[in-house]
């Protein structure tokens, strides 16, 4: 099961990450049935915590309504190491956004994608070269 981001086509990615997510049982639950909505989620660093933001997960529909969360912000569980990387990328002004949601074994892992969004004429050419690719074959 993986869930992927539309919107990190755009993008030209110098690093992934795989990070873990917390979420609650209500959570986890939904994201077995439905797909997450990525539209403009993004993950900053912030006092040292890697968060992730816009990400929305449908409620569960048997879940009780008090154990339901609706806000957007979900902590991100990396390694000291990788957060001081991200926070360096991230100050050399690349963006940090999720680019795949999948389960590594009974764990919902967030695949991160450090880089910079691509020019309208770098799209083009990667069209191109993806056509002539196939035209070869």
């Amino acid at each position: 099961m993986r869930y992927f981001n539309k919107d990190s086509r755009d993008y030209q990615f110098i690093e992934k990450f795989d990070a873990g997510i917390v979420l609650n049982g209500a959570d986890a639950k939904s994201l077995r049935v439905q797909t997450p909505q990525f539209t403009n989620a993004r993950v900053e660093v912030i006092n040292g915590q890697p968060i992730i933001f816009n990400l929305k997960i449908q409620k569960y529909k048997y879940a009780q309504a008090s154990v339901i969360d609706t806000t957007t912000e979900r902590n991100l569980l990396l390694s000291q190491k990788e957060i001081a990387k991200i926070q360096s990328l991230r100050h050399q002004k690349y963006m940090i956004i999720p680019i795949a949601i999948h389960l590594k074994g009974k764990w919902f892992k967030v695949e991160i994608g450090v880089g910079r969004k691509m020019r309208k004429y770098e799209k083009r050419q990667q069209i191109k070269d993806r056509e002539m690719k196939q035209t070869l074959k």
